[in-house]
């Protein structure tokens, strides 16, 4: 019984992955013939394809780390390549959860229209600023996520459990505290920026469109549509994002590590909120649903 659970969940792991890397891999190919025929692509998709480079990074490494630990768990073992592959998760999440906080920011900027100086200054600049922020990004993602090298779960663990179940316990919980308080001094400075953007945002749209609803004017309709779509759109991807950053810091902390199901759980809740949104931003271009259809259909006939 146990068994089957397990290859269940682990066949929902797998499947979520696989079609969560096909939607972003989608979402780059788009863009990419985007910018072949216009030899251009504005800001907003600039920014969609670093995330979705990403998110597909980050399905493709849920899929190679279960696959070691499934079929070659003696790799495991190595402290080396345990250290590399925790630092390169941590790099690809935190790369990913920057990258949504500059697409939230740009969004801000752009639809908010208050006037301080801060604001116009960054409408002004934001297209230009953004080709810099992703790589200063980057690089604050790769410093955040070294320190996860230093904090395994591997032999040691294992030798202490065999001889001591207090110290083990002891031991597991203090690797655990350490990582959390690693992931949550990493995570917490593109939360407070993507908190604060996000409601600056969501509250924008509130009162625009209570004022644009007590005028009842009809020409304002379209408008109205567009900003209810706005709101709709960043509330939902301000809860998805707490929900990835709840699971992947029980993840990163290897809380469930040695517990079967509930590690495959928080896994595949981690990756379902980030394929949700994925396929949100396809069905929001008709571009990428375009190109979505036509990849289907060929499919199709190729089968």
């Amino acid at each position: 019984m146990e068994s089957s659970i397990q290859y269940i969940l682990t066949a929902v792991l797998y499947v979520s992955c696989l079609l969560g890397l096909i939607v972003n891999l989608i979402i780059v190919a788009a863009n990419a013939m985007k910018w072949k025929s216009l030899k251009s692509l504005q800001t907003s998709d600039k920014i969609l394809s670093s995330l979705a480079i990403f998110r597909g990074l980050f399905f493709f490494y849920i899929i190679i780390w279960n696959s070691i630990l499934l079929f070659f768990p003696r790799f495991l073992q190595n402290n080396v390549l345990l250290s590399i592959l925790n630092i390169l998760l941590m790099f690809i999440f935190y790369s990913s959860f920057w990258i949504a906080t500059i697409l939230c920011v740009f969004y801000c900027v752009r639809i908010v229209t208050y006037n301080y100086k801060l604001f116009v200054f960054l409408k002004t600049r934001i297209s230009t600023m953004v080709l810099w922020l992703i790589p200063v990004s980057l690089l604050i993602s790769l410093i955040s996520s070294l320190p996860f090298g230093w904090y395994r779960y591997g032999l040691k663990l294992q030798n202490i459990r065999n001889e001591n179940t207090t110290e083990y316990g002891l031991s597991t919980a203090q690797i655990i505290k350490n990582r959390s308080v690693t992931f949550a001094v990493g995570s917490f400075p593109p939360f407070l920026i993507y908190f604060v953007a996000n409601l600056l945002l969501i509250h924008f749209l509130l009162m625009h469109t209570r004022r644009m609803r007590s005028n009842e004017s009809q020409i304002q309709i379209p408008n109205l549509q567009s900003h209810f779509s706005a709101l709709k759109s960043m509330s939902l991807f301000f809860l998805l994002q707490i929900m990835v950053l709840i699971c992947m810091n029980l993840i990163s902390a290897g809380a469930f590590f040695h517990l079967k199901f509930s590690y495959l759980a928080t896994q595949i809740i981690s990756c379902i909120p980030t394929l949700f949104h994925s396929l949100y931003m396809i069905s929001s271009s008709r571009e990428v649903k375009k190109i979505f259809f036509l990849m289907g259909l060929g499919l199709i006939r190729c089968c």
